[in-house]
């Protein structure tokens, strides 16, 4: 979880050790706090200057409160568990602080976003949903690699510890066969990215050129893909069972698991339902164009 509170908690320690390193740093660490927590209403400002202020700006005050308040604790961590928390819990409350933070910031995003798409131009619609697609896509592959990577360490720790006595050659099998089932489970979060990925990039070739024969390609490919990938989520889930089942005899820490890849199974339908739309859109194109 700690990469939810950066890079709060690195501009707090900066902060704290400037104040800390005497009058001159006391005053930096004092103004560098004030124009990071003003942020926010100095964008207010431009907005505001600009004549292109929206209802949901009114959180750009809301979020600059939350940082003073966020970065005063970071400055200050001693007082998170004083203020902060019914019993002392080393610090853990600068998760909330963190967490406040984003939540505030995306929550004005969205719903900027939202506002300027009531009456959407439909090129500024679609590269702005290519872009939705593409940053969920790459925090979805960074969270499942985090987490991922987390869970196969805490399984390998308890592993050695459970089994002391174990033969090395079991221990050695036993790893592989973790190792295996952490890329079964990543698969398909891996594989639901690769196709919002695709999936963008389809998007940005269709603002461009609509029925142009890139846009056909990609899409092509898109589904293509789709139904493979679907195919290879399956089989791995089933290979992994089958080879675990045939190597027990010398693994000391099995996992079976009935894997429904509801997720991807609905990625690929909407894909496949894209496709038809786009290719009914695509034939009534080229109808309107012969009879004109």
């Amino acid at each position: 979880m700690k990469y939810i509170t950066f890079p709060w908690e690195q501009l707090g320690a900066l902060l704290r050790g400037l104040s800390l390193s005497g009058f001159a740093g006391n005053i930096t660490a004092w103004i560098l706090f004030l124009i990071i927590g003003a942020l926010p209403l100095v964008i207010c400002a431009v907005l505001a200057a600009r004549h292109r202020l929206r209802q949901a700006d009114i959180l750009l005050p809301v979020l600059t409160i939350v940082l003073y308040v966020a970065l005063w604790f970071f400055t200050n961590p001693t007082y998170m568990d004083l203020y902060l928390s019914p019993i002392p819990m080393e610090g853990f409350s600068k998760y909330s602080l963190a967490a406040a933070i984003i939540c505030t910031f995306l929550t004005w995003i969205l719903l900027r976003f939202l506002h300027n798409e009531e009456k959407p131009e439909r090129r500024r619609l679609l590269i702005g949903l290519q872009m939705l697609l593409s940053v969920y896509a790459l925090v979805l592959t960074a969270g499942s690699l985090w987490q991922s990577s987390i869970e196969f360490i805490a399984a390998r720790q308890e592993l050695e510890e459970m089994n002391t006595a174990a033969d090395r050659m079991q221990l050695n099998v036993s790893t592989i066969f973790l190792t295996l089932q952490a890329l079964t489970e990543l698969f398909p979060s891996i594989a639901e990215a690769l196709l919002l990925i695709m999936a963008a990039f389809f998007i940005g070739s269709f603002a461009k050129t609509p029925f142009g024969a890139g846009t056909l390609s990609r899409l092509e490919k898109l589904k293509k893909t789709s139904g493979q990938i679907l195919v290879l989520i399956l089989l791995t889930n089933l290979g992994f069972t089958l080879l675990q089942l045939l190597f027990s005899g010398y693994i000391l820490n099995s996992s079976y698991r009935l894997l429904f890849p509801l997720t991807e199974i609905i990625v690929v339908l909407g894909i496949r339902m894209l496709s038809l739309l786009y290719l009914d859109g695509k034939r009534l194109k080229e109808d309107n164009d012969m009879i004109i």
